[in-house]
């Protein structure tokens, strides 16, 4: 069984929560440049798979406190790269059983160029840092880190998929997440009613 490190955990965290706060909102308009070009899943798992069905996949660690509806893997035998970028992890993620997203770390700028280079290659124009900066700030109403000001941000949004590309110049780090729109919002819907029946 793989470890998954806390940082990378508080991170998935953070990300999840800034997706639902401004990317359902911002980028509704956004669309690929590329018609038909946007992925039905990753690397030959289509989203809604389920993970009873796959074999080649392993179970990560994950601390006690985090959603037991969402489960994290592991693919055996996984390349550590897309095009020319290098990637230091690819984390498989299950809701309710399945697939729902993908999250890709790496590290250093020249891996950056190469991912971007590739992303657009395949699926067309994104929506640029400064927009979603901009809305990232009047959405949540609070002054940006200097991580974030420092961020480059690119998103594709499809209708099934949707890509979120970013990379930290402080850090030296970024990530690729890429994310079943359907599966996501029917993780909303069943949140929400979670939330009603709690209350």
């Amino acid at each position: 069984m793989v470890k998954l490190k806390a940082e990378a955990m508080k991170k998935v965290k953070i990300l999840a929560i800034l997706f639902t706060i401004f990317l359902i909102g911002c980028f509704a308009s956004a669309r690929s440049s590329k018609p038909h070009s946007e992925p039905d899943g990753f690397r030959g798992i289509k989203w809604g798979t389920e993970i009873s069905t796959l074999k080649d996949l392993e179970k990560v660690k994950q601390d006690k406190s985090s959603d037991s509806d969402l489960v994290w893997y592991t693919r055996k035998g996984d390349t550590l790269a897309i095009g020319e970028a290098k990637l230091e992890n690819i984390f498989y993620s299950f809701w309710m059983g399945n697939f729902e997203s993908v999250w890709i770390d790496f590290e250093g700028e020249e891996n950056f160029e190469a991912l971007k280079k590739e992303l657009f290659e395949q699926f067309g124009k994104p929506l640029r840092s400064e927009g979603i900066m901009r809305n990232l700030g009047k959405r949540t109403g609070r002054e940006l880190s200097p991580t974030e000001r420092a961020g480059t941000f690119y998103a594709w949004w499809g209708k099934n998929t949707e890509m979120w590309l970013s990379f930290s110049k402080d850090l030296h780090k970024g990530t690729l997440t890429i994310n079943s729109i359907r599966i996501r919002e029917e993780r909303k819907d069943y949140e929400k009613q979670k939330d009603k029946e709690r209350s």
